[in-house]
């Protein structure tokens, strides 16, 4: 029973590193899927904000028609969390009783490895568009 109790504790002691190499090695490939995530969810977060810019910049228009001024602030000022520099407005009338705001910005990845998953660009173009009925 004695010798038995002995050469688990060394085979046990044998296999003590095993875990921390098998950590190391899977660590990289699992900082690489969490920045993947972070990277997803910003983008998320980016397009959800574009989106509602568009949208109160073409309701402000409704309300003011003609200030294409203001418009442009108010969308500019929804884009909360982005970088306003990057954030792109253009409004446009394709009928004489709709109004269309347009807002674009270009997403930057963090991660440089989804950057090489997208044909090597690190940014995205993310876009979104609000067309309302005026009623005048």
């Amino acid at each position: 029973m004695m010798q038995t109790q002995a050469t688990a504790r060394k085979i046990r002691y044998r296999e003590c590193g095993d875990g921390l190499v098998e950590f190391a090695l899977i660590l990289p490939v699992l900082m690489l899927v969490l920045m993947g995530i972070v990277d997803l969810g910003r983008a998320v977060y980016a397009y959800s904000v574009v989106a509602n810019s568009a949208r109160e910049g073409v309701r402000y228009g409704i309300c003011k028609p003609g200030d294409t001024v203001g418009m442009t602030n108010v969308a500019t000022s929804f884009a909360i969390g982005l970088d306003p520099s990057l954030v792109t407005v253009s409004i446009d009338s394709p009928t004489s009783d709709t109004l269309r705001v347009a807002v674009s910005y270009d997403f930057h990845l963090i991660t440089p490895l989804m950057a090489q998953a997208l044909s090597g660009r690190s940014s995205l173009l993310l876009s979104s568009q609000a067309t309302m009925y005026t009623g005048y």
